[in-house]
């Protein structure tokens, strides 16, 4: 058991959906539990626009306005906004599939240590729980039920960002993309998605 895990019951908008977990293993502030949230996702080849517009989006108005910005500490854009909410002293909540200490990349490990101190990781599954694929499926259903909306930034034609979409239109929350370009494989889900009908972000 790592320190300061603590075993906590889902709270807030997740109740709400149909497969809501039974239980989270909590490393840090779980006071963030329960409180107005914003997930925002996207693909683990993240390039500079990826990172233009989350720096654009993650305004520190989201922190005057005590909203907690959720992503899955995956590589690429969750990194990307784990890392940008940290410096800006925007409140963060970092869902991982599996447990904690399989299901983190190594290049994202300083960045979960330091949401621990004074921000929030979850797992549905206790440390040293060996990874499956289907533990990606069950954490991006906790991504899409936290929050009453989800922000996809860059994903390729078949990112698990767009199951997490999909997901969300299911709980009947609001899904957001932004537009890429047309000749970017990491922008054709987010641009498959604004085609069919979701929120487009500018």
């Amino acid at each position: 058991m790592l320190v300061g895990m603590e075993i906590v019951k889902p709270k807030g908008l997740l109740l709400e959906i149909p497969d809501c977990p039974k239980e989270f293993f909590a490393y840090g502030d779980k006071s963030l539990l329960g409180r107005e949230c914003l997930t925002v996702v996207g693909t683990r080849d993240i390039s500079s626009y990826g990172r233009a517009v989350i720096s654009l989006f993650l305004g520190e108005f989201l922190r005057d306005l005590g909203i907690v910005v959720v992503s899955g500490l995956a590589r690429g854009v969750d990194g990307y906004v784990h890392r940008t909410c940290l410096k800006r002293g925007i409140q963060t909540i970092g869902v991982v599939p599996g447990g904690i200490d399989s299901a983190i990349p190594m290049e994202n490990r300083d960045i979960c240590r330091e949401m621990i101190k004074r921000n929030l990781v979850l797992a549905e599954y206790p440390a040293g729980t060996k990874m499956s694929k289907y533990m990606f499926i069950q954490r991006n259903r906790i991504l899409a039920g936290m929050s009453k909306s989800t922000i996809v930034i860059e994903a390729g034609e078949k990112s698990g960002s767009l199951t997490t979409a999909k997901l969300a239109l299911d709980y009947n929350r609001d899904v957001y993309v932004v537009p890429g370009n047309i000749t970017s494989p990491v922008s054709k889900g987010c641009n498959i998605l604004a085609r069919e009908g979701a929120n487009i972000l500018t």
